[in-house]
């Protein structure tokens, strides 16, 4: 029986829906129950100062009949599963349900789908109106001012803590329609149950508590949670540095003022403004970070499509580098004052997960004493890495220094007609000329234009992206500016957060999309041509000169499009993303395959930081440890560091290897040189057109040598680290925690679910059982009336 048809039978068979609806035509078999009603939880989340999310209270089921809650009020006394209408799904509705539920009464909430029917509501978001801001476990990691209300339509609802009560998301429209009709017959949904079983953890504890959770009896560490986290890519647009930082001398003290010529700010952290270092690094420059989000979430972390989020963004920042390697070579780029870099930050939407984690390590990260080896311990060319603090690859200390950040956000579906949004606080500083120079690169369909979010007591309301980890890290000395679709509120459709935020009812304007990426293009080279003078119009002019308009019939653009948006295990995905896998196996020897796609339709929550996510994780011997403190490492031959992210940061690592790394196709001797055909990395040992003592090559999804571009970094909330000599999944507070992170976490939890049944009494069950009773009875006289017969017939 098909699933549409199971649902009737227990609706229509058990006489609830009238006999007059259109589908009574259907008559199969009463179901007494079903299981796998296809459905989206609300999962519970812990984090520094508590609890967030959903849930029974305990491993017992919770159960109670459907009520179609209309506001008027809810049965009295007795229990009850509330049914809700999508656009319901507010504080305002919430609240009250949960302040009728004095004696426990309400046993779950179930959320129907209803944009099919009624799209026209204005639904709200889920998320804070103070994004990342006041109120919110974020709070202390903001900037500027925090309680700017980007988030209009938010209303919270992702940080309440409703323990105690179940709510989940009936995922397909007509199984909601069956439901809808049979809750609003009160007299019979009496008859239906929902019984809930999602149990994810006690109230009352945090973060820190389910990190180190130690069993009573044993005594022995046993996490009952995982960080949420997953990993970043980002990359070098130009030939990386001649000299790498992360290979100096052992003895050599990073953080010392003297021995790396940068002045430390007040806050510890080098100041962008300091002057450039002499000496061994001699070679490095400031670096323009353009930055983004590439996560979004919901109350359904099943469900998070993150469309005008991450998926936006995502696909403007690569169509961005996918210019700058098309229209640039590296001779240019590498003759300019400035560097240009890109990041595709993970983990964003729990507290700047990624971004933090990179300009910290970035500015001031050290390993710990003779802890820094090579990614491959037998090979020479790998990476240089550090055991613990865990970090796969050290290639961002090749950086130096950070001048600023450039950010873009949601730009999918603008809320003005032909404008983009610029913030900024107008300060001065390279900021301040970015945003300049934004505003000089519009293209033929969109502008950008000045935000109108102003000054608050000198707290300027910056938008929650990468930008704001920056300024807090290093207390506004290092500044940047934000593109978005956006003016002084996020637009209200599709709603921030949401599980409604995807494209059923609009489609992303491409129009948008490739103008924020040719903005960002150009205004990210102009960045790298400024040499100090901040003369934003020079610089605007040089930048478009060599930067096209990128056209809204680009095959790249429609193809990552349709990825992005739709269909997020689409072929090309998929092509990058094995190449990625397929150079990582030659490189360490782990059987690294490709990682979890974003699904169909894609999905944009970060998940938790385990093996299968980013967690990293070293064989030392053969033995396999989250972070490792020993002298062990490189005594064998497969010893090496290894990482599973999930496919979309494999095919982003791998298209900025293909976009950006074409390195020099001309020699020494001025002749032109051919791209290497190959098939792994192994194959592009000794490539010409990488020939600086940093770089190297490796294997496009295009099947030719490219120069490496594309690097991994570790998004995980920085107040923890793995612990050294464990495996996987235990993780200790960092000697650094400043008490200000999130610290989001996620419980185990498993042998859950929702199912519905039709309640029947006990009578029936012993009327059963006292019919069988006669009838067995009888059967036994008249088998002894027969014996006695056929005895007298002689028969027997």
């Amino acid at each position: 029986m098909n699933f549409r048809g199971l649902l009737w039978s227990l609706f229509a068979t058990s006489h609830i829906i009238d006999a007059t609806d259109e589908h009574t035509s259907l008559d199969e078999p009463f179901q007494s129950s079903f299981h796998h009603l296809q459905h989206s939880p609300c999962v519970t989340l812990y984090h520094r100062n508590g609890r967030a999310g959903c849930g029974t209270i305990d491993r017992e089921t919770q159960a109670g009949p459907i009520y179609y809650y209309d506001g008027s009020g809810v049965p009295n006394g007795r229990d009850f599963v509330a049914v809700i209408e999508e656009h319901q799904l507010t504080s305002t509705v919430i609240n009250s349900l949960l302040s009728s539920n004095v004696n426990g009464n309400l046993k779950g909430i179930m959320v129907l789908n209803g944009t099919d029917a009624d799209s026209s509501n204005d639904y709200a978001s889920q998320g804070p109106i103070y994004p990342l801001g006041y109120s919110t476990p974020s709070q202390g990691i903001s900037y500027g001012n925090n309680a700017f209300p980007w988030n209009a339509k938010g209303d919270g609802l992702i940080q309440y803590d409703l323990y105690g009560v179940p709510l989940v998301y009936i995922n397909e429209y007509e199984t909601s329609y069956y439901i809808r009709n049979a809750a609003k017959n009160r007299n019979k949904a009496s008859e239906i149950y929902t019984q809930f079983n999602y149990y994810m953890g006690p109230d009352g504890i945090n973060s820190k508590d389910c990190l180190q959770w130690h069993d009573a009896n044993s005594g022995k560490w046993n996490p009952r949670c995982l960080p949420l986290g997953g990993v970043s890519v980002w990359g070098f647009a130009g030939s990386p540095p001649k000299k790498s930082n992360h290979n100096y001398p052992e003895n050599y003290d990073e953080n010392a003022a003297n021995g790396g010529g940068r002045e430390l700010a007040n806050n510890g952290y080098y100041s962008a403004s300091s002057s450039s270092s002499t000496g061994l690094f001699n070679v490095y420059k400031p670096a323009i970070v353009v930055g983004t989000s590439t996560d979004s979430t919901s109350m359904f972390h099943d469900l998070v499509p993150g469309a005008n989020e991450g998926a936006s963004n995502t696909l403007t920042l690569l169509m961005a580098a996918y210019l700058i390697g098309k229209s640039v070579d590296d001779a240019t780029l590498d003759a300019l004052p400035n560097r240009i870099v890109f990041g595709f930050f993970d983990g964003e939407a729990y507290g700047y997960l990624g971004s933090r984690r990179f300009v910290k390590d970035v500015l001031n990260f050290g390993c710990g004493e003779g802890l820094r080896v090579r990614s491959v311990a037998k090979d020479d060319t790998s990476d240089m890495a550090c055991l613990y603090p865990m970090r796969p690859s050290m290639r961002f200390k090749d950086l130096n220094e950070i001048a600023a950040f450039l950010t873009v956000d949601q730009v999918g579906i603008p809320v003005g007609d032909g404008n983009l949004f610029v913030h900024n606080s107008g300060e001065g500083g390279m900021g301040t000329f970015l945003a300049n120079v934004m505003k000089y690169s519009g293209t033929s369909y969109f502008k950008a234009t000045a935000s109108a979010a102003g000054n608050n007591a000198n707290e300027y309301p910056y938008p929650p992206t990468p930008l704001s980890s920056v300024l807090s890290v290093t207390g506004g000395n290092v500044g940047g500016a934000v593109l978005s679709g956006y003016d002084y509120a996020f637009n209200k459709r599709p709603p921030y957060q949401s599980h409604l935020n995807w494209i059923q009812n609009q489609d992303m304007n491409l129009k948008s999309i490739a103008s924020a990426a040719t903005i960002l293009a150009r205004t990210a080279l102009a960045g790298a041509y400024d040499n100090g003078s901040y003369d934003y119009e020079t610089a605007s002019s040089y930048a478009k000169n060599l930067i096209s308009e990128l056209s809204i019939d680009n095959e790249v653009l429609l193809e990552l499009a349709n990825c992005l948006f739709v269909d997020g295990k689409c072929n090309l995905l998929n092509k990058f993303a094995s190449m990625d896998a397929a150079n990582e196996r030659a490189k360490t020897n782990f059987d690294i395959g490709v990682g979890s796609s974003l699904g169909k339709p894609p999905n944009y929550y970060v998940g938790v930081y385990n093996t299968a996510n980013g967690q990293p994780f070293v064989r030392v011997g053969g033995e396999v440890f989250g972070a490792y403190q020993g002298n062990d490492y490189g005594n064998n031959k497969n010893d090496a560091i290894g990482m599973q992210p999930k496919m979309l940061q494999q095919a982003i690592r791998n298209m900025l290897d293909t976009f950006l790394g074409k390195g020099s196709m001309v020699n020494a001797e001025g002749s032109e040189v051919s791209a290497r055909a190959c098939s792994t990395a192994s194959d592009c040992s000794n490539v010409q057109y990488c020939s600086t003592d940093a770089d190297s090559a490796t294997c496009s999804a295009n099947k030719v040598c490219v120069c490496k571009r594309g690097f991994y970094h570790v998004a995980l909330d920085e107040a923890i680290n793995a612990a050294p000599n464990n495996s996987t999944g235990y993780f200790e507070m960092s000697s650094s925690d400043a008490g200000a992170s999130p610290l989001w976490t996620e419980p185990y939890w498993n042998n859950v679910g929702v199912k519905m049944y039709r309640y029947s009494s006990s009578n029936p069950g012993v009327f059963v059982l006292l019919g069988g009773a006669i009838f067995l009875g009888a059967c036994f006289f008249v088998v002894v009336l027969l014996k006695v017969a056929m005895k007298k017939q002689k028969l027997y």
